[in-house]
């Protein structure tokens, strides 16, 4: 006699498994992100005696009318829902409705403060890398952000804004905030701009809440007025977050490296899993602080590569 899981799993009320279910988002990168993802989530839930369901669709209507059917027929106890805000509010007020626990990916502590929900703290890193650029000296300082509006962009943003506000006593320089797609030729475009301006409006002290192309572009324009980043006071210093496959060409920094998809889940889904399907009391809201870390560098100073360096005249490198 072999007793029916389903079944016994039916008349507890109880099925022991969560379901992640998202919206497929276009680029290889999200889709490793994805199964770094599902590794995670199935490493905690098995720890726990939970099985994972993963499913995955093209639209939000498709997400939707999944999301719907499987509290219909009590297929999970739990559900997990990753991705961007556009998508998941949607998704986590339907749970919501249907009165079934969840845990969401986002920044949803102003008007969902009662969801299960991680991030990163996006305003707390962008405070540590004010005042590390602060404690090197730095003075002017630059920002470079992304152009969308997704949550996590504006809370970067915001974090520099009170971290420069609690620093100097002031509004940061907004013709030094400046906002690119993960593009190079457009982020040199900016930082170009930056460097060509006068000694004393010029910027020394980089934040950066964008992509990689954003720190490749900055060491380039560098190099061309013959400069390198350092973590040495009275040198150009930058200091931001990075995606995987981050290394630096000449200089050093700091950043916060690898916060992706896979690593938030990773660094806080314990603690948020066992308040989720326990439903013990706990802070629903997990806001994760990463820490700064030097870059990898190819050191291509180290090897021979040197610059045409260029001295000052007047006010222009």
């Amino acid at each position: 006699y072999q007793p029916s899981a389903a079944a016994r799993a039916l008349s507890r009320g109880r099925t022991n498994t969560a379901a992640l279910v998202y919206r497929r988002l276009a680029g290889a990168g999200f889709r490793l992100a994805y199964t770094g993802l599902v590794d995670v989530f199935s490493a905690e839930l098995q720890a726990v005696g939970h099985d994972l369901m993963v499913s995955n669709f093209a639209t939000q209507d498709e997400v939707l009318e999944h999301l719907e059917r499987l509290v219909q027929t009590r297929s999970a106890e739990a559900y997990i829902l990753w991705g961007r805000e556009q998508d998941t509010e949607a998704q986590g007020m339907l749970l919501e409705s249907l009165k079934v626990p969840f845990l969401v990916k986002g920044r949803y502590e102003l008007t969902h403060p009662g969801w299960h929900q991680i991030d990163f703290d996006h305003e707390a890193m962008m405070e540590q890398a004010v005042r590390h650029l602060v404690s090197l000296g730095h003075r002017r300082l630059a920002y470079i952000g992304f152009t969308h509006s997704d949550a996590f962009v504006q809370a970067l943003r915001r974090g520099f804004s009170t971290a420069y506000r609690d620093a100097f006593g002031t509004e940061p320089d907004p013709q030094l905030v400046g906002t690119c797609e993960d593009d190079v030729a457009e982020n040199e475009a900016l930082i170009g701009n930056w460097l060509g301006l006068p000694p004393s409006q010029r910027p020394t002290g980089f934040v950066i809440g964008a992509g990689n192309a954003a720190w490749l572009a900055l060491e380039t324009c560098l190099a061309q007025v013959g400069r390198s980043l350092d973590v040495l006071p009275g040198e150009p210093a930058a200091v931001g977050i990075a995606s995987e496959s981050f290394t630096l060409m000449f200089g050093r920094a700091v950043a916060y490296q690898g916060i992706e998809l896979d690593n938030l889940a990773r660094f806080g889904s314990p603690p948020l899993i066992d308040s989720l399907l326990n439903q013990n009391g706990r802070d629903p809201i997990i806001r994760f602080l990463p820490q700064l870390t030097e870059a990898p560098t190819l050191r291509l100073l180290n090897h021979g590569v040197t610059f045409s360096c260029l001295h000052e005249t007047g006010d222009k490198p």
